[in-house]
């Protein structure tokens, strides 16, 4: 008896009569409703997902900007050393030299 009702509960399924019964022609309404939010639901976690990629290729590339900045500060830190501008001073023979005597505050 259980084997029967379910070769009828799938013969029902594959036919399609299953969608004919009183309790699916009342209910459509929700269950249209149901099969919308699934798609939407699917659909924003795609687009989440997607929001993820861009937001860690962007946190890529401030962290690679970040390093770039701290290289270029050194390398300004460097060039603009006073022993470093005086020694490319004397290496180019400039005339400008550096002062050997001590500023004189004024009163």
């Amino acid at each position: 008896m259980a084997n029967n009702k379910i070769n009828t509960a799938l013969q029902e399924v594959l036919s399609g009569n299953l969608f004919t019964r009183e309790f699916f022609r009342r209910q459509y309404k929700l269950l249209m409703l149901i099969v919308v939010l699934l798609f939407i639901s699917i659909n924003n976690g795609y687009k989440g997902n997607a929001q993820r990629q861009k937001i860690r290729k962007l946190q890529e590339t401030i962290t690679e900007k970040r390093y770039e900045v701290l290289d270029l500060s050194a390398t300004y830190t460097e060039l603009t050393r006073a022993s470093s501008i005086s020694r490319k001073l004397q290496e180019t023979n400039s005339k400008v030299r550096e002062s050997t005597e001590p500023p004189i505050r004024i009163q």
